[in-house]
């Protein structure tokens, strides 16, 4: 009876595997960007680019961030501007949480822009970080990251 019951178990958890798709995709950070606010320096991940991309499926990145004085914790995350581009592409933010010296991120894009071989997309979007200008004073410091993604 229990090696029935396991066999059963065994090929439950099998077809899940089976059923279950795997994401093609995969998130690259390309580039850091670094700001100066008094004499501190705060570098942070800025470009992403996402390769092989599926319409609607959740995409999770992790936003790093660093300084050479006091780093706060982040205070607000958002789109910016008109959040996703080109016109015609659209998403929204599916959740996040803080992490030590940075963010995870997941986002999903509902819609893109078919541009010549392929499809591509762009979300936008504001991460607030507490900084110390280097004299004490907290302030709150825009970050810009950008997320790039075609479907190839």
């Amino acid at each position: 009876m229990k090696r029935a019951l396991f066999a059963v178990a065994v090929a439950m958890v099998a077809s899940v595997l089976v059923a279950t798709p795997v994401a093609a995709q995969s998130v690259v950070r390309e580039t850091s960007c670094t700001d100066t606010y008094g004499s501190n320096t705060m570098t942070y991940d800025c470009r992403f680019h996402v390769k092989d991309y599926t319409v609607g499926a959740p995409v999770t990145f992790t936003v790093n961030y660093s300084c050479t004085g006091a780093c706060g914790p982040v205070l607000s995350f958002g789109l910016r501007d008109r959040g996703f581009t080109p016109a015609g592409t659209n998403g929204h933010l599916v959740g996040g949480r803080r992490i030590p010296g940075g963010l995870e991120l997941t986002f999903a894009f509902d819609s893109l822009k078919s541009m010549g071989k392929g499809v591509t997309g762009q979300g936008h979007f504001k991460m607030n970080v507490n900084v110390d200008d280097g004299s004490g004073y907290m302030t709150a410091v825009p970050c810009n990251i950008d997320v790039h993604l075609n479907t190839e």
